[in-house]
Formats: structure tokens, sequence, C-alpha cells
């Protein structure tokens, strides 16, 4: 059974309100999000461009030692997998929640370490206004305790083409057949006229 953050729809069900894009826009899309991002590669990014592929989100940061290591390679078993749900029109998303260490370099240094290949996995990081309100919109909570280190959720987050929240479950140790029947039935859900009608 899909779970799917209370919190999360509480937020998203409020983004239409306080958004200005395009009416065609499901009214619960995170694409309504006003946010700025960067990827590793320098290259300015919003949510909304995003539009028309299935999503897999993961609030995450690079010197985790626990629960976002796990989850990343939770994440390479179902890329990896004979029969696998991730490809030309589903990305795999890692928004940092540590934006002042997470530095591009940071983030490329993540990506070769974790060998995140640049086709499927894309690695963002934004100011630490817009990862709260992501975070929010997610119901992920995390907090920056005494040792520098994050207490955090662990949570990934599959959107539809149209950026509303389908899916939701725990990061490491959770059940990779079930992300991986939400997310096939995400990709079954076409966009009429858009990019997600793609094949």
């Amino acid at each position: 059974m899909n779970r799917v953050s209370p919190i999360g729809l509480c937020f998203s069900l409020a983004l239409h309100a306080l958004s200005g894009h395009a009416e065609d826009t499901a009214p619960r899309s995170l694409f309504h999000l006003e946010s700025s991002w960067v990827d590793d590669s320098g290259h300015p990014r919003q949510l909304r461009d995003l539009d028309g592929d299935v999503l897999l989100v993961v609030l995450f940061y690079t010197r985790c030692m626990a629960s976002c290591p796990m989850t990343v390679k939770a994440l390479q078993m179902l890329e990896r997998h004979e029969n696998s749900v991730i490809g030309a029109h589903t990305k795999l998303v890692l928004v940092t929640v540590d934006p002042e260490r997470d530095t591009l370099d940071a983030l490329r240094r993540y990506r070769l370490t974790m060998e995140l290949d640049k086709k499927n996995w894309l690695l963002l990081r934004g100011s630490s206004t817009d990862v709260r309100k992501l975070a929010a919109v997610l119901g992920f909570n995390y907090e920056q305790i005494d040792s520098g280190e994050f207490a955090h959720s662990n949570l990934i987050t599959v959107l539809n083409r149209r950026g509303e929240i389908v899916h939701q479950q725990s990061g490491a140790g959770g059940d990779l057949e079930a992300l991986s029947d939400a997310v096939r039935a995400a990709q079954s859900d076409s966009v009429p006229g858009g990019k997600g009608s793609r094949g």
C-alpha cells in the first residue's frame, strides 16, 4: 500500500495557491514550488524543468555515514536490477540538506565515489530556505546537531510525471518491490499532450 506523508499532502495542497505557474499543471504538483537549484555540473535548475519525468526524490547530505549511503545503495539496486524501472524518463534526484558544506565540488566527489551516472542521477543544492520549503512539502524532518551532522528522516518520495507525490517509503531497508510497483504505476500514468506521454 502506498504511503504518502499527511504533512506532505497538506503542504502540496497549498502549492497551487502560492504559485502563478501554468494552469494545466496539477494543483498538488511540486512543480508549483518556488525554489531554485543548481546541479553538480553548475547548471541552474527548477523543479518544473523535470515536468514529464517520474522522479524518485531523496534528501541527503554527502557527509552522512549512516542512512544516506544505504538509501543510495538501495536505489542503485533498483537501477541495476535486470528488470529495472529506471529508464530514460525516470530520474533519481538527490537534494542536499547541507548546502553550506555540500558545495558543487563536494557533490561531484560524491557522484564519483558512489558511481552515480549522469544519465539517471541528478544531484542538487539550493539555499537553506529552498531546502526547508521542499522538506516541508515532502514531510521530511531534519536538524543539525551539535556535532555538525544531521538527524533526519529516511525517506524516498516518488513523484508522477505531473510532480504529484504518489508514494513514500523508508529509504534504507525499505521494500524495493513496493517502490518498483509505485514507479511503474507513475510511469503508466501519462500526461496527455505533454512530455509524460512519451514511451
